[in-house]
């Protein structure tokens, strides 16, 4: 095996969802202007040729328009159907979900299929971190992240591939500031420590802002290190 050095060419992207297990998606900066013109003939022409209401029979699986609550049409993709009025829906191009009656739906015209514009919502998951698996702690980070990254503008950097989506570090655009740091910092989530030599330098920093988060028991580690004792509560593995 070569040794690898680890790889920081961070890309502009805009973050428009957070979801509850702090994975979030993403829009790429560079063909947001394709996705808002795309969005723009796509509204002018349902305008032009609005759906019947009730015509549209949803099945799992395929792509549709959804009328979102701000009372415009999105791209979406059916994701379970319990009946008429009940289908889930991931909006494509967003990242977020919603369930709907039918009649809200419409079919997705061909001019504006992922054939002519490739779905514009990715997914990742912060790398070097662990999601804390008590459910008011992993609120607790969510809530944070909201708070500082959702509807703005970040730099992205892939940093390893997992099975469910590219493990990733976010930088705020304007200071640079890396935004999985900053939750290490505040107590808010734990390091994942990897081996791999090319992460070792990152590892590091990430590791001393947790043990400055522990010495000052922000959230956390407020009753001290939980980890020793609480490990199987907390579903730790020291």
């Amino acid at each position: 095996m070569e040794e690898k050095e680890r790889s920081a060419s961070y890309k502009p992207v805009f973050v428009t969802e957070i979801t509850d297990d702090l994975h979030f998606y993403v829009q790429d900066v560079e063909t947001g202007t394709q996705l808002e013109k795309l969005m723009e003939n796509m509204r002018n022409d349902i305008s032009n040729h609005p759906p019947v209401e009730g015509s549209y029979a949803p099945r799992r699986g395929e792509f549709c328009i959804a009328k979102f609550v701000d009372g415009e049409w999105y791209r979406a993709r059916v994701e379970k159907v319990e009946s008429p009025a009940k289908v889930h829906v991931f909006y494509i191009d967003y990242g977020n979900r919603e369930i709907l009656p039918s009649t809200r739906l419409g079919t997705l015209p061909p001019a504006f299929s992922t054939r002519v514009l490739p779905a514009q919502a990715t997914e990742y998951a912060f790398a070097f971190i662990q999601v804390p698996q008590d459910e008011d702690a992993r609120t607790d980070a969510v809530d944070s992240v909201v708070r500082d990254i959702q509807n703005t503008q970040c730099l992205l950097n892939v940093e390893h591939l997992s099975a469910s989506c590219p493990h990733v570090t976010l930088q705020f655009a304007d200071s640079k500031g890396d935004v999985g740091l900053g939750l290490v910092k505040e107590g808010l989530v734990m390091v994942e420590v990897r081996k791999e030599k090319q992460f070792q330098k990152v590892i590091t920093e990430y590791l001393n802002a947790q043990e400055s988060a522990k010495s000052a028991r922000l959230n956390l580690w407020r009753y001290g290190d939980f980890r020793a004792d609480d490990a199987d509560e907390f579903g730790y593995s020291r």
